[in-house]
């Protein structure tokens, strides 16, 4: 199990998974590498790509809600109550891409 940590002098540095940070990092169209940067100038495309990706989940996730509870095996709601959506995981990084944004600086990952 790898970590990634997610650093910019705009915020506080962000110490994730590798597989949940290599799924947003897909999502932004990057690879995460051994280290990588996401320039000022690719701020505002990567934190868009990031919103619509928590969108589109959302509003696939809306149909999930339309579900009677009791229908569920008591191990399906307890996998429905544990987890955690796309929002919940990308929102530090869309923070810190807003923040960056604003300073005009870099948002760098790494090991």
């Amino acid at each position: 199990m790898s970590i990634v940590k997610f650093r910019s002098k705009a915020a506080a540095e962000i110490i994730m998974l590798g597989e949940h940070a290599d799924m947003l990092l897909k999502i932004i169209g990057k690879e995460r590498g051994e280290r990588g940067v996401i320039q000022p100038q690719d701020l505002s495309e990567a934190h868009a790509k990031l919103v619509a990706a928590v969108n589109r989940d959302k509003m696939s996730r809306s149909h999930e809600n339309e579900v009677d509870p009791h229908d569920l095996t008591p191990r399906e709601r307890e996998v429905q109550h544990n987890h955690v959506t796309l929002e919940q995981r990308a929102y530090p990084l869309l923070k810190m891409l807003e923040e960056a944004q604003k300073m005009d600086v870099d948002v760098h990952w790494g090991f």
